[in-house]
C-alpha cells in the first residue's frame, strides 16, 4: 500500500542520515528545516479536510462542518489551558492512532486490526519520546509551568525507552504468525520490517529537529497527502500534486496565522523551549478535529 511513495520517503531518510553524518547541520539550520517543512507539508495535509468531509459525506453545508471543527478546537484548547496532563495524554492516544493507521501497510477493516495498529503508533511515539526526552522534559514542563523535578520524567524515559523498543518487537514478531490475517500479502509485511528498521535508525541517529521535520513533516504529512489523493482520483503527477498543495493553500495560512497569533500574543520570552512549547499545542490542537475528518479516508490499494 503506497510502496512506491514509501521507497521514495525511506531513501531520502537514508540520505539525510548520511549528508548529516558527513555535514552535521547546526540548530539554527536544524530548525529553519523544520520550519520549512511545516509550512509546506505539515501544515497543509490537514488543511483539506473540509474537501475530505464534503467527499466523504457528500455535504454541501460549509458553514455547519467549520463550527464543529472550530468548536472541537476551541474545547480542546480549553483542555490544554486547564489540564494540560490530561490534554497531553489525550494528543498521545490519537496520535498513536493515526500515526498508526498511516504508518500500517496491512488490513484495516476489523477492530482487532485497527487495534494493532494503534499499538505500533503508541508504540512509536513512546520511543520516539523517550529518546529525545531532554527536549521532551523542556517542553513538558512549560506546559503547566510545572514544579515537577526533571529527575522524575528522565528516569521514566529510562523506563519507557526499552518497553517501547520491545513493544515494536512483539507486535512484529506476532504478526509473522498471522500474515495472512493482517496483510493482504506477505510482501507487505516484510516491508513493513525494512519500513520500522529504517525509521528506527532515523530516530536514535538524527538529531531531533531533523527527526521530528522527516517524520512529521515529510513522511507523516506526504503518505497523508497521498491518501487523499488517492481517494480524491487525482493523478500521481507534478501537476495533481500542485493541485492538492494549492487546495489546502487557503486553510494552511489561516492556520499558520492562528498559530503564530498564540505564539507572539502568550508568549514574550526568547527562551526557544517556550516558543516550541506553544508551537508543539497549537499542532496538537488542531490534531483533534483533523484526525476526526481524516479516518474517514479508506485506503486504497
Amino acid at each position: 500500500m503506497q510502496l512506491q511513495i514509501r521507497k521514495y520517503l525511506l531513501l531520502f531518510g537514508l540520505l539525510l542520515l548520511i549528508g548529516n553524518y558527513l555535514l552535521p547541520l547546526n540548530v539554527n539550520t536544524q530548525i529553519s528545516f523544520l520550519v520549512g517543512v511545516l509550512i509546506l507539508f505539515g501544515i497543509p495535509h490537514g488543511a483539506l479536510d473540509l474537501y475530505i468531509d464534503q467527499k466523504v459525506n457528500k455535504a454541501e453545508n460549509n458553514k455547519w462542518f467549520l463550527f464543529k471543527y472550530l468548536i472541537n478546537i476551541v474545547l480542546y484548547a480549553l483542555v490544554w489551558y486547564f489540564m494540560p496532563s490530561v490534554a497531553l495524554i489525550i494528543f498521545i492516544i490519537i496520535t498513536a492512532y493515526h500515526f498508526g493507521e498511516i504508518d500500517w501497510l496491512g488490513k484495516s477493516e476489523t477492530v482487532l486490526h485497527k487495534f494493532v495498529y494503534s499499538v505500533l503508533g503508541l508504540s512509536w511515539i513512546l520511543f520516539l519520546l523517550s529518546s529525545n526526552m531532554d527536549f521532551a522534559v523542556e517542553v513538558f514542563l512549560n506546559m503547566g509551568k510545572s514544579k515537577t523535578d526533571p529527575a522524575i520524567y528522565f528516569k521514566l524515559a529510562k523506563t519507557i525507552y526499552p518497553i517501547s523498543i520491545a513493544l515494536l518487537f512483539v507486535v512484529n514478531f506476532i504478526l509473522f504468525f498471522f500474515k495472512t490475517y493482517f496483510f493482504e500479502s506477505s510482501k507487505d509485511y516484510y516491508f513493513s520490517l525494512i519500513q520500522l528498521a529504517i525509521l528506527s535508525l532515523l530516530n536514535i541517529f538524527l538529531p531531533l529537529w531533523i527527526c521530528f521535520s522527516f517524520y512529521f513533516g515529510i513522511w507523516h504529512s506526504l503518505l497523508s497527502f497521498d491518501k487523499i489523493r488517492l481517494n480524491f482520483n487525482i493523478p500521481n503527477t507534478f501537476n495533481g500534486w500542485k493541485h492538492l498543495l494549492f487546495k489546502a493553500a487557503p486553510f494552511s495560512i489561516m492556520a499558520w496565522i492562528g498559530i503564530l497569533y498564540i505564539i507572539f500574543a502568550s508568549y514574550n520570552s526568547k527562551d526557544t523551549s517556550g516558543i516550541f512549547t506553544l508551537l508543539f499545542i497549537s499542532l496538537a490542537v488542531l490534531a483533534l478535529p483533523h484526525l476526526q475528518v481524516f479516518t474517514k479516508l479508506k485506503f486504497k490499494r
